[in-house]
């Protein structure tokens, strides 16, 4: 698939936009860099425009001496005296046209950007896109200053919308480092994107595994980026190259270290010319196109090279002020390319700052290691982490016969994690840990880690044990208190003790160098509370909160908790019938990369599966189950894969089989202690219409506690007394903790047994949840309304017009109209206003 026949990624926005204003009678000129699909969304809105019945036209510059003029047809062109661009303006006028569309307004001459901007005084809209800002002809630039038309930026796309765009173009999704890669390589351009995967497969820099795209070597930068870059870099002054390309080199330079490297007119002159900028808040420069850093590097030779490196080294050397932690590491990085050996400790110490790059990290502490540092087990953990499971346990093996002490306990910690939470062995590894242990004193790190191994073995009592026991301790290190504080945690957790578990999160994310006891483990401290509070059915906006965004977390320093933050985040959505929302971000995590995905890669399966289910995707839920069948599935992890296959056994008619998966799935958790498998299995199979189901649940006592989980006990008693009014209000509470698809269910049930409140509330819950596949039900309403009803009576009920309807969806006027009657015969009312109270929340 290539960029013009791809969906469009990332301009939902600018559509939406364009349509605003247009329909307000302003103009709007489209301002974006070479490649940014400028064309592409002018394409699409002009045919959401037609669509919606409104009378346009498009235009492309430079196709007639008189731009007004092909609107014509030929035998109107031929009466006119040689294309007068008044006849012409008079001409066209009488097409009562009300938005024109022109592409490529950068390559107007001044005389016809004058008669279009006319043309947009005269009351029609024009829509017209043009590359770089400084290219808008001066006609278009006054008709912006004079407030008749806006300039919408066509910005970069983010990595989100270059993994979204990139898994159109390759065909199938592609991992998390492969979108920074992407998103770096074509400065998030959606054609120079295209050209970039065209590249990184002609290169083989990108290879397929298992269904997904993965970063074999760098990138090449796009075609036509690299020929821009390198036709306006060797113009330039020689002064002026080597000013850009230090910037390139060092990626980031603070304002002292530029002042010693080139002259205050040189870095004037540069950044006027959009080769660099400035930080705003820091004052530190770096290259304004991030992508021209490689091809500038490229150009250069070895001596070239080298002199830019010795720049570098000789003002980092040479600046009054202790350097900043990542100066350090890229000073020692420069100081090793032009041959200086490094000293293995300060190398090693500066790999493990927090924060460092991966592959500056594996540099240093490759250098480390050649230099005889014990850094043989912090590089086989960054070989794990980084998804090289058998590189990490070749160096192990390699370096265990001539290690003792601490490092070689290091080495085992390191070898029993790669085994048994990436290759997900835990089975075999605890087995092996038990064998190490018989002989040698308990290492509080290995307890630490064997802890681990019985939570993954479904024995959560004994992991908590285990944990406990290495807390109690006086002797331990910072990993083995932190990755202790964790297994306690989770352990908890899946016993049901919600108030323990809690605790213990409190205690791992106030631990004093957290971020020093264990890799991501200030973000996994972040993340735990969120995670364990969505256990307990805390879902609304206190938990929405607590976990923050993708966004939030990149500003904090917390960009190793993003996964399990979107995770997190998508379980909510789940939970609050909002599937598509938790497909979307579950897909971001699968692409994810990390020790922490590949360790809970069954869960994120599982989850997807479901959302897919529940948003009406069965393909694509069967195949992400099937993904799920191929992979190890840790015992701690085979009740999600179980409520995964019941779900989508449900979906496709079979609620028998579902009824049995679920079944098995809570007697199996009851037996091993897990009083979260327990309780959910059993919920699962009320869902699923076992009649026995209500009383099992609350047969199992009060664990695990919490609102949500009240509220779903308080459904399941009423559901034994077989109360429709009664069923409705556990509905309603249901609803009010945040657990909105049982609350629809239970809505459902309720209409089934008679209740006519229960029916209404229906009926309005499944409108706010459009992305939901209904549950089958006895309401003839809420079964007849259609997804596309739903879409269209709530926008109808917060305000929109039948013309902003039609534009939002991407229908004509007729069809939005007819979407909307249906609706509201379905709904039983007759008015749009009418909509308002039964649709929007109060």
């Amino acid at each position: 698939m290539s960029h013009a026949t791809s969906p469009l990624v990332g301009r939902a926005a600018v559509l939406t936009a364009i349509g605003h204003r247009t329909r307000e009678g302003r103009s709007v000129v489209l301002i974006g860099a070479p490649g940014s699909g400028g064309s592409r969304v002018l394409t699409d809105a002009f045919t959401a425009t037609r669509r919606a019945g409104i009378r346009t036209a498009r235009l492309v510059s430079g196709g007639s001496p008189c731009p007004l003029a092909p609107l014509l047809d030929r035998e109107t062109r031929e009466s006119l005296p040689s294309n007068d661009p008044t006849a012409v303006r008079a001409a066209t006028a009488s097409l009562g046209l009300e938005v024109v569309f022109l592409d490529d307004a950068h390559l107007l001459d001044e005389a016809s950007a004058a008669v279009l901007a006319d043309l947009a005084r005269s009351g029609t809209a024009l829509v017209a896109n043009a590359t770089g800002a400084s290219a808008v002809p001066e006609p278009l630039r006054r008709l912006i200053a004079e407030g008749r038309a806006d300039a919408v930026p066509l910005d970069p796309l983010t990595r989100d919308e270059v993994a979204e765009l990139a898994e159109h173009l390759l065909g199938d999704p592609v991992d998390g480092d492969v979108a920074i890669a992407l998103t770096t390589a074509s400065g998030g351009r959606p054609r120079a994107l295209s050209e970039v995967v065209d590249a990184g497969i002609a290169a083989r820099s990108l290879v397929k595994a298992d269904g997904r795209w993965h970063l074999a070597a760098p990138l090449p930068p796009a075609r036509s980026l690299r020929t821009a870059v390198l036709d306006a870099y060797t113009a330039l002054s020689p002064e002026h190259r080597g000013w850009i390309a230090a910037v390139a080199q060092a990626r980031s330079l603070a304002e002292d270290l530029a002042r010693r490297i080139a002259t205050a007119e040189t870095v004037r002159v540069v950044e006027e010319a959009g080769w660099t900028a400035r930080d705003p808040a820091s004052g530190a420069v770096r290259l304004a196109v991030e992508p021209a850093g490689p091809v500038v590097l490229g150009s250069l030779n070895r001596s070239a090279r080298t002199a830019v490196l010795q720049r570098l080294i000789a003002a980092a050397q040479a600046v009054d002020r202790p350097l900043l932690p990542e100066e350090r590491v890229d000073l020692l990085r420069w100081r090793m390319e032009v041959g200086l050996l490094p000293d293995p400790a300060e190398a090693r110490a500066l790999a493990m700052l927090p924060g460092t790059d991966p592959a500056a990290r594996e540099l240093l502490l490759r250098a480390a290691l050649d230099g005889g540092a014990h850094a043989g087990a912090d590089l086989a953990d960054h070989l794990r982490r980084t998804r090289r499971p058998t590189e990490a346990l070749q160096l192990i093996d390699e370096a265990l016969p001539r290690t003792d002490g601490g490092e070689r306990v290091s080495l085992l910690r390191v070898r029993a994690l790669t085994t048994g939470v990436v290759e997900r062995r835990s089975g075999e590894t605890l087995a092996a840990l038990d064998r190490h242990l018989l002989d040698a004193e308990p290492e509080a790190e290995l307890l630490a880690v064997r802890a681990s191994m019985l939570l993954l073995e479904a024995r959560p009592a004994e992991a908590v044990e285990v944990a406990t026991t290495v807390l109690d301790g006086a002797d331990r290190s910072a990993f083995a208190t932190g990755f202790s504080l964790l297994q306690l945690a989770l352990g908890q957790r899946e016993l049901g003790r919600l108030e323990a578990s809690l605790d213990a999160a409190a205690r791992l994310l106030a631990l004093d160098g957290v971020e020093q006891a264990f890799q991501d483990g200030r973000g996994l401290a972040s993340w735990l509370p969120s995670e364990l509070l969505v256990a307990v059915g805390a879902e609304p906006e206190a938990v929405r909160a607590r976990v923050g965004d993708e966004h939030a977390a990149a500003q904090d320093g917390l960009q190793q908790a993003r996964a399990p933050m979107s995770y997190t985040l998508a379980t909510i959505a789940v939970h609050r019938a909002e599937p598509g929302e938790g497909v979307r971000l579950l897909r971001d995590v699968d692409a994810a990369s990390g020790a922490w995905r590949e360790g809970w890669q069954p869960r994120i399966l599982a989850e997807l599966t479901i959302a897919q289910t529940l948003s009406g995707a069965i393909d694509d839920a069967g195949a992400t189950l099937e993904r799920l069948g191929r992979i190890a599935v840790p015992p701690i992890q085979r009740g999600h894969a179980d409520l995964a296959a019941a779900q989508l056994a449900a979906a496709r008619g079979d609620t028998g089989r579902a009824r049995a998966i679920v079944a098995e799935t809570a007697e199996r958790g009851a037996a091993a202690g897990l009083a979260l498998d327990a309780f959910e299995a059993t919920f699962a199979g009320i869902r699923y219409g076992d009649d026995e189901a209500p009383r099992r649940l609350l047969a199992l006592g009060a664990l695990p506690g919490g609102a949500g989980r009240d509220a779903q006990r308080a459904y399941a008693a009423a559901l034994i007394a077989a109360d429709a009014a009664a069923v409705d209000a556990a509905a309603v509470r249901l609803w009010e903790v945040g657990l909105r698809l049982h609350a629809i269910e239970a809505a459902h049930r309720a209409a089934s047994l008679g209740d006519e409140r229960a029916d209404r509330r229906l009926v309005a819950w499944l409108a706010r949840t459009p992305s939901l596949r209904p549950p089958e039900t006895a309401s003839r309403r809420a079964t007849g309304l259609t997804v596309r009803e739903r879409q269209v009576a709530m926008l109808a009920a917060g305000g929109a017009s039948d013309r902003v309807i039609a534009t939002e969806l991407g229908i004509t006027l007729r069809t939005a109209q007819t979407h909307l009657g249906r609706a509201l015969g379905k709904l039983g009312v007759h008015r749009r206003t009418e909509l308002r109270g039964l649709l929007l929340e109060p």
